[in-house]
């Protein structure tokens, strides 16, 4: 493995998209949190960019295969990560207080095409007995690399090298926040619109009883709500449906922002969740992103999952993980998140490939966002 940095190609590729006019359209806190870029004249962000710093993430330099090609200056990688800091159900702090990565979303945006493609990591991805090369796991999934790493100075890199490794997929720019930031920027903006696919509920471990959180329809969801919402994994296929509710949560955000918010609004929101994000985007990659973005609609945005099924690895037996199928996932990969000319074959990711699914693997066709339903179809 040889250090390769990819900072000269993307800096030329969102140099030149940063020639647009500047004219406001969303802010960059929209895109941490909904997939699309934010836009916000020069001003306006300098009152809030001493706020986004690498912080507790660190600086990034990810590791990369010389044998497998970068695809030049067609794509542009950003990683998006929510992490919780919060202590779990049972009152244990995830990772001494160093957050475990709640939601990980590679976002890609190809720009031959004008679209942009959004991969959703299960959060229980298995990984395999070892986290990193003589780093053992606590629980063999994804969500603990940021924090358990090799790497405590740039945590950020146990994670973007943890993704190279398994997908060979490069990481350009990142962007972390906070998850309580979901809750303070739905209560700033005074809720947003979203269609609800299924009953929302809980289901008590000792008794069984279910009780009806959210119900199905479409409802103006506030902060606490949606927290309910997007952390909710009481469902038979647990965090892979969980994802699946969460991209009717971004859509609904896209839409809420498209069609409801003016200027003041969205630097309202961004002065208060600004606090939670980290990021290596400094203010000329920003307007690149939001560039790019004024070009592309929703249903240019496709998202989907990664396939696979629940496991329960030997090493972790009191662990239920979402073990990958590597060569779905490659055909996967390579159909959208790769040059057609280039595609790299299954036996190159690193994909543990001792596991049984029990219960079947679940494989998504993904959809755009436009697709997604709005609760009137």
């Amino acid at each position: 493995m040889n250090s390769n940095q990819t900072g000269s190609s993307k800096k030329s590729f969102l140099g030149r998209l940063a020639a647009s006019p500047l004219y406001v359209k969303i802010l960059l806190a929209v895109l941490v949190l909904v997939l699309i870029a934010a836009g916000v004249v020069a001003y306006l962000y300098s009152q809030v960019a001493g706020v986004f710093d690498t912080g507790d993430a660190g600086s990034l330099s990810q590791l990369t295969d010389e044998d497998i090609e970068a695809n030049g200056e067609r794509f542009y990688n950003l990683l998006l990560v929510g992490i919780d800091y919060d202590s779990d159900d049972e009152g244990r702090d995830y990772a001494e207080g160093k957050g475990m990565t709640d939601v990980i979303l590679y976002v890609q945006i190809d720009r031959d095409k004008d679209s942009i493609n959004v991969l959703q990591i299960p959060r229980d991805s298995y990984v395999g007995e070892y986290i990193a090369e003589g780093v053992p796991g606590n629980t063999g999934k994804i969500n603990e690399v940021y924090a358990n790493g090799p790497d405590q100075t740039n945590r950020i890199n146990n994670l973007a090298n943890k993704i190279y490794e398994m997908f060979k997929l490069p990481v350009d720019n990142f962007v972390t926040i906070d998850m309580n930031a979901f809750k303070t920027l739905l209560n700033v903006m005074g809720g947003i619109q979203m269609y609800v696919p299924w009953d929302i509920v809980h289901t008590d471990s000792v008794t069984g009883e279910e009780t009806l959180l959210v119900p199905q329809g479409t409802h103006r969801i506030d902060g606490d709500t949606a927290e309910v919402i997007l952390r909710n994994r009481n469902y038979a296929q647990a965090d892979y449906k969980r994802l699946e509710t969460q991209q009717y949560f971004y859509a609904a955000l896209v839409r809420t922002f498209l069609e409801e918010y003016e200027l003041a609004d969205y630097y309202t929101a961004c002065k208060n969740i600004a606090y939670y994000i980290n990021t290596d985007l400094d203010i000329t990659e920003i307007w690149g992103l939001y560039a790019t973005m004024t070009q592309v609609e929703p249903s240019d945005i496709y998202i989907v999952r990664l396939p696979g099924g629940g496991y329960t690895s030997p090493a972790f037996p009191k662990q239920s993980v979402y073990a990958l199928d590597r060569d779905a996932t490659a055909e996967l990969l390579n159909a959208h998140f790769r040059d057609p000319d280039m595609p790299v074959a299954a036996e190159k990711l690193e994909i543990p490939t001792d596991v049984e699914w029990p219960y079947g693997v679940t494989s998504d066709p993904g959809k755009t966002l436009g697709d997604v339903n709005d609760g009137s179809q």
